[in-house]
């Protein structure tokens, strides 16, 4: 039976190995040599019925490799005499893995296990007393290659250098060899559509349905066909198959506007190759390293669209208008939108959440049709935008006196807060270091030291994660002066407004705030509606010149009230 057994011969080369070796070094361990090398071997000592089996481009930190789980099997059934590699470092990296392969499995198979560059033999016990230190330094390299291998990835990510093989969809490279992405004539059109439909309101799986009965190629079998190469849940029999998480992948990656994400995952360590994903602080955005496919200004439209998105009910495919835009005026919480299929699309209307799930007990209903709604922000819209390409000198002076006042204001009182804050988490660690020097002193017992610390840390903890928040809430509000420039010139864009949009709505209107009416439960009592315009906050309504008026406010009674607004 002896002869009838195989006498492997085993090569293995990883990346690493070819990336921090000269090229002498690259060249002497690549699979073919090591074949040639072990063969020549093989032939001058006699073993016969030998076998080359090789794994190429797989790490020596761990043995999950197809050529070796053979080798495994064939050891598990008996079929193998020897294994032959060229040192014990092609056999692998990891120190306790080849000890236990090399002392104890091989040896209780009754396998023969030689590395000829090492001297090992197991039939020569003395060739063996070295191996341990041998392995050891092999994982001591393993180690030392890896911390090298992310220092130059950081590196090419910190430069914003593009570290997948891949381009994302919509781009391809600009040439076979080049890491630079351009667009893609076939797909970036795509790409812009499908960012164009989620900020007219639609979801990832509505647009998923559009491209699919559109016929259009999904990602993997565009690439497959215009390159030859398979991607990872490559599915060819249903080329034109698309994915709500497909779609949401697109609209959230950051690629289209023309940056750069690196590092979002690494692997669990040198060993571990399991890919973890990355927290964001950790990963590295690098702007304005490649074309956009589209703009800021529609990245951040589809941002807020996805952000406030709510399912539509199941018998109505068209969503909400006004979805994530109108709120409550007194509890500040978000309104629904009630809609059923016995009801006219004129009765339609909104309703505060709080009420609707707590009852009066919280707060009242607000409830307003959605076609006065539409009635009265459509009015609105057209006035203000108006306003603000006729009068553009007087329209710009008049936001920036009113923001300037508001916003100091605002400014101040988190400036204050956030002083606050820094000023106690100080006075914290003053207290926790008198307090363990008590302690050292004898001053305060241990269980006292135990208590009085636990809380200084808590609080301490506590203001950790509050101060970040504070201060970017604070850079968000300086960010906020008004930009009235913007505003006019998407005004100058948009000089006839028939109807309303959800990508309109989004570039101009950023709240609705509806007030309940001055009578609660009266059809026919007034209602406060105020609108929150992006980039100006509120307007007053739109005046001549060197009038002021009041804040926006439509007292809605009955129909006849909305086409006298409207004249």
């Amino acid at each position: 039976m002896a002869s009838q057994k195989y006498n492997i011969l085993y090569g293995r080369l990883s990346q690493e190995d070819e990336r921090q070796r000269d090229d002498r070094q690259k060249e002497s361990n690549s699979i073919h040599n090591q074949k040639l090398f072990l063969e020549q071997y093989a032939a001058d000592h006699g073993f016969e019925n030998t076998l080359f089996l090789a794994d190429d481009g797989y790490s020596g930190t761990n043995f999950d490799h197809p050529a070796w789980k053979k080798i495994i099997e064939m050891v598990e059934r008996d079929e193998v005499e020897t294994i032959i590699v060229k040192d014990l470092s092609r056999l692998g990296r990891e120190y306790l893995q080849v000890g236990q392969y090399t002392e104890i499995y091989f040896p209780e198979k009754g396998v023969r296990f030689i590395a000829v560059n090492d001297g090992v033999d197991s039939l020569v016990e003395s060739s063996n007393d070295f191996n341990p230190i041998r392995n050891w330094a092999n994982e001591l390299h393993a180690k030392d290659t890896s911390k090298k291998v992310r220092a130059i990835k950081k590196m090419q990510a910190e430069r914003g250098e593009r570290l997948g093989g891949k381009p994302p969809y919509g781009y391809k490279k600009k040439d076979r060899d080049s890491k630079e992405i351009i667009p893609d004539e076939e797909t970036a059109p795509i790409v812009r559509r499908i960012f164009d439909l989620c900020a007219a309101g639609r979801g990832p799986n509505q647009i998923a349905r559009i491209l699919t009965q559109e016929q259009v190629l999904n990602p993997t079998n565009q690439y497959y066909q215009a390159t030859g190469a398979a991607c990872t849940n490559l599915d060819t029999t249903r080329p034109y198959t698309w994915s709500g998480r497909t779609v949401a992948k697109i609209l959230e990656n950051k690629v289209y506007i023309g940056h750069t994400l690196n590092m979002k995952k690494t692997t669990l360590s040198y060993k571990n190759k399991k890919q973890i994903q990355k927290p964001e602080s950790e990963q590295i955005l690098v702007e304005n390293t490649h074309e956009p496919l589209i703009s800021m200004e529609i990245w951040e439209i589809v941002q807020d669209v996805r952000e406030h998105k709510r399912r539509p009910p199941k018998h109505m495919e068209e969503p909400n208008l006004f979805s994530g835009l109108v709120y409550c005026a007194d509890c500040g919480k978000y309104m629904v939108l009630c809609r059923t299929e016995k009801m006219r699309e004129d009765q339609y209307y909104f309703r505060c959440s709080t009420y609707s799930k707590r009852g009066k007990i919280a707060c009242s209903p607000h409830q307003i049709r959605e076609a006065d709604l539409k009635a009265i922000v459509l009015d609105d819209l057209r006035r203000v935008t108006h306003f603000a390409r006729m009068k553009e000198r007087q329209f710009a002076q008049y936001i920036n006196q009113r923001n300037t006042a508001e916003l100091r204001r605002e400014i101040n009182r988190l400036q204050r807060e956030l002083d606050s804050m820094h000023r106690r988490y100080d006075e914290l660690s003053a207290l926790f270091k008198r307090l363990y020097e008590d302690n050292v002193l004898g001053r305060v017992s241990d269980e006292q030291f135990r208590m009085l610390s636990a809380d200084y840390n808590a609080e301490q903890k506590n203001l950790s994660a509050t101060i970040p928040a504070k201060e970017e809430q604070l850079e968000k509000l300086k960010a906020s002066a008004a930009n009235v420039d913007a505003f006019i010139e998407k005004a100058k864009r948009y000089t006839t407004i028939d109807e309303l949009t959800p990508e309109l709505l989004r570039l101009f209107i950023q709240r609705i705030e509806v007030g309940e009416r001055s009578q609660k439960y009266s059809r026919s009592a007034g209602q406060s509606v105020k609108i929150v315009y992006r980039d100006i906050g509120r307007v007053d309504s739109p005046m001549q010149e060197g009038e002021h008026a009041p804040h926006i406010t439509k007292q809605i009674t009955d129909i006849e009230e909305i086409k006298r607004l409207l004249a």
